[in-house]
């Protein structure tokens, strides 16, 4: 198999996105997409320059020419849609949330290992090339021991009629959440000792959250502010004994600028062009699946539950 012929399931503004950048990869065959909508999905082709649309999710997974699905569907959908994936002998790669809590991820790639088939989480981040710039700063020189980290990711989106339903996965949290806590596992880990929150919340769902986490014997402090309400400056800074580290856009890393005690700039990272930032996560999963590998290692099955967890015990503290 030299190129990974690939369906979507989804007509929204995130699957365009997606399928102009998987035109632009080479280990990628652009094949079909998938909508409730057969006029939707049809437009969708033709915009999108596909050969097939299909009315219907399980007409696309009946496709012999499709060997793997791109998901990009509401977030309550993602665990029975993957499942219909692997059930038809379909690799699948998911947008993010990966699901709506941990049982959910555990069923998944369960059968996922029973069916012998490559899953994988589309976290953009954690494929990109200034992710792993930031989980070496961990041992940096530059910054010293860390002492702290902050995060945070805000959007104008609540008149999104999704991100106020609960039973679509909506709120800030579950939302943008997973980006300033992938920022915080890339810079001190997931071990914190314990953890807190609060929210304002309108029509049931937090609009506006705040969490820190206490790594208690690492004598580090982490905090991460979400907001499905308005921008924010989507910052994540790591800070230590000997400097600090800043890097602009977390949900997108545009730089990573590195000062000193005196507030002096002593180094910049700059990430290399790109088109759209997805074509790192698309290339992964097609290595992946060429290979007969069932995840990737950019973001292996263990981290996708261990995210998971941790997504979920603090959305449980937030729905109090």
């Amino acid at each position: 198999m030299e190129k990974v012929r690939t369906g979507i399931f989804g007509a929204g503004s995130m699957s365009g996105k997606i399928m102009e950048t998987m035109h632009r990869v080479e280990n990628i065959e652009p094949v079909a997409i998938a909508s409730r909508s057969e006029e939707r999905a049809r437009k969708f082709a033709d915009k999108y320059k596909l050969p097939k649309a299909y009315g219907s999710y399980v007409d696309l997974l009946n496709d012999p020419g499709i060997d793997m699905v791109y998901i990009a569907t509401p977030n309550s959908e993602h665990a029975s849609q993957m499942k219909m994936c692997l059930e038809m002998g379909k690799a699948v790669f998911c947008e993010k949330p990966f699901t709506m809590d941990l049982h959910e991820a555990e069923e998944v790639l369960e059968l996922a290992r029973s069916k012998n088939l490559f899953v994988g989480e589309a976290i953009w981040t954690r494929y990109m090339p200034l992710y792993k710039e930031i989980q070496d700063l961990k041992n940096s020189a530059a910054l010293g021991k860390i002492t702290a980290v902050t995060a945070n990711l805000g959007y104008p989106v609540w008149e999104r009629e999704r991100i106020h339903k609960p039973e679509l996965g909506g709120g800030a949290h579950m939302d943008v959440g997973i980006y300033p806590l992938t920022f915080i596992d890339a810079a001190v880990g997931m071990d914190y000792s314990e953890f807190h929150t609060i929210a304002h919340k309108v029509k049931g769902v937090d609009q506006v959250c705040s969490i820190v986490l206490y790594y208690k014997e690492k004598g580090i402090i982490a905090t991460i502010l979400n907001s499905v309400a308005g921008p924010s400056d989507r910052q994540g800074i790591i800070y230590g004994t000997e400097g600090y580290a800043i890097a602009e856009n977390i949900n997108n890393f545009e730089s990573i600028r590195i000062y000193n005690k005196e507030h002096e700039c002593v180094k910049e990272i700059m990430p290399p062009e790109q088109f759209s930032g997805y074509e790192y996560e698309l290339e992964a999963a097609a290595r992946a699946v060429i290979a007969g590998q069932t995840e990737c290692e950019e973001v292996p099955h263990k981290k996708i539950l261990g995210m998971m967890e941790v997504m979920e015990e603090i959305y449980s503290d937030l729905k109090k």
